[in-house]
């Protein structure tokens, strides 16, 4: 099997930027499918669908490296992030893929867990129950994706009297996220709360911390770096596989 060694002078140019890829095969939930000093795909061993691989991560160094990289991808994709902007171009031309969304990534390079915050709120595992809840207030993915996380076991809830406050997750690929909180309590410290609970839950599982920020996400990215996250210089991309 192909490893990542090889792509190691394109991951120093902002290793921030690539950390999904070196950290997703490092846990075993991802599995090289292409590697060179050129670039890499890396398929998530989370999403699959007949038995073939439907989650990817992408780098390139180059338009032509992307344009082979690309053309390793199936048809059918359930979930892809790119490393460089022209990429986008090519998965268009060759997939239809019409938008994207650009991010930053963050990661907690500590191995030391987070103290929690006394906000008289508690954090539990969340259950189908709470769906409703999280559809209502979580403007991302489908329900579909939802039931499927919610019945991994990786949503957890803040609550004050029984009150759900605010939520938060770890998505299929591996990243930490799903974070919001319900309006009546902002400011409150539930986000910060519910963030350095998740990055404890990381690193107790052996996995180091990390996720994937929209660019224009102010609060959220100064409430990583509040926490010790170091964020990218450099932005990857998260491609619609829908229309």
């Amino acid at each position: 099997m192909p490893d990542l060694s090889c792509c190691a002078p394109l991951f120093q140019r902002d290793p921030i930027l690539y950390f999904d890829l070196t950290e997703t095969v490092r846990r075993g939930e991802g599995r090289v499918i292409h590697a060179s000093s050129a670039g890499a795909l890396v398929a998530y061993t989370g999403f699959s669908h007949g038995g073939e691989d439907t989650g990817f991560t992408l780098c390139a160094a180059d338009p032509s490296a992307a344009q082979t990289l690309c053309g390793l991808l199936p048809t059918r994709l359930d979930f892809l992030t790119v490393h460089e902007p022209f990429c986008l171009p090519l998965l268009r031309d060759r997939l239809g893929f019409p938008k994207s969304q650009a991010c930053r990534q963050a990661v907690y390079p500590s191995r030391q867990p987070l103290p929690l915050p006394d906000c008289g709120f508690q954090v539990v595992r969340l259950t189908a129950a709470h769906l409703s809840q999280i559809r209502n207030h979580y403007p991302f993915g489908s329900t579909e994706y939802l039931v499927q996380r919610l019945e991994a076991g990786e949503l957890y809830g803040a609550f004050r009297e029984n009150n759900l406050a605010g939520f938060v997750g770890r998505h299929t690929e591996g990243t930490i996220g799903l974070l919001e909180v319900l309006p009546q309590y902002r400011r409150q410290g539930v986000a910060t709360l519910l963030q350095r609970f998740m990055t404890n839950l990381e690193l107790s599982r052996g996995h180091i911390p990390y996720g994937q920020v929209f660019e224009d996400n102010i609060p959220s990215l100064a409430l990583q770096r509040s926490l010790g996250y170091r964020i990218s210089d450099g932005l990857l991309y998260w491609v619609s596989t829908n229309e």
